[in-house]
């Protein structure tokens, strides 16, 4: 874990005011908090230490990975530490129309991106000599645009379970910055449960997530549940064409809330479920 580059930032006025512009880095801005309360699921410790032009929100977590929020409700990570995020910030400064790359996509087609968005960048300032300067200031690498986008990838897959961001008030979860897909939970889970496990019931790998420590695996698959149940009560529906609701996975998802000790997200469960019955 490394902030040496946040320190400087944060003890010469010039370096800061380049990273703000026109790297969107800028520490002023953390000042003004992020646009709603948020907290980690795992509960976790937030540190805001920048904003973006955009009302986006820059913060430390516990292990020094570095988290970005939007203002539209998505969050990811996007560095293991300070310094290798604004490694990122300031090699890709259109990093955030690049989320979608990952390795996989070929050196041709990573570059080919980088270029069209830096070229957009540049109709309107300057990019090349101000991250010259700042990378020499900050002693970071010239890493290719290449190494920045799997450095970036990497760091956003880390993600979900462990820094999954939540509105405060409302406990409901922020979307994934990047479209990236996740592996299901029974990938995660050691199991011997017999047939195709894709079939099974979202209890099953989240009874086994919990009992063998990968509660917050756990935590993450029933907090998007309840999500997706939250947005779309047709998902309560009985087969066969009734419009009769099935409340049933509303309470066993405040039960399993209850039995991970996540008592906010028993009691939304909980508050659906009333407002349902009525």
């Amino acid at each position: 874990m490394s902030d040496d580059c946040l320190r400087l930032l944060r003890q010469h006025r010039r370096l800061a005011e380049l990273a703000a512009f026109p790297f969107d880095f800028d520490l002023d801005r953390a000042a003004d908090g992020h646009g709603e309360p948020v907290r980690l699921a795992s509960g976790g410790s937030l540190e805001a230490v920048a904003g973006s032009d955009t009302g986006g929100t820059y913060f430390v977590c516990a292990d020094g990975s570095l988290l970005y929020a939007d203002s539209e409700g998505s969050a990811g990570i996007i560095g293991t530490s300070v310094d290798a995020a604004l490694e990122v910030l300031i090699g890709l400064p259109g990093w955030r129309d690049l989320v979608d790359l990952s390795p996989a996509d070929g050196e041709q087609a990573i570059l080919a991106r980088v270029t069209e968005t830096e070229d957009e960048i540049r109709e309107y300032h300057g990019v090349d000599a101000e991250r010259a300067e700042l990378r020499a200031a900050l002693g970071l690498p010239d890493r290719s645009p290449v190494d920045l986008v799997g450095m970036l990838h990497t760091a956003l897959l880390r993600t979900e379970p462990d820094f999954l961001l939540l509105n405060a008030d409302e406990g409901c979860a922020y979307d994934l910055l990047d479209p990236h897909p996740r592996p299901p939970l029974w990938e995660s889970v050691r199991h011997g449960v017999p047939g195709d496990p894709a079939e099974e019931p979202l209890a099953t790998w989240t009874r086994l997530a919990v009992d063998q420590g990968l509660t917050e695996h756990a935590r993450a698959a029933l907090i998007r549940r309840l999500d997706d149940i939250t947005m779309d009560q047709s998902r309560l529906l009985r087969p066969g064409g009734t419009r009769e609701l099935d409340l049933s996975p509303l309470r066993w998802l405040a039960g399993e809330f209850e039995r991970l000790g996540d008592l906010p997200q028993a009691a939304r469960a909980q508050r659906l479920h009333t407002a349902l019955l009525r």
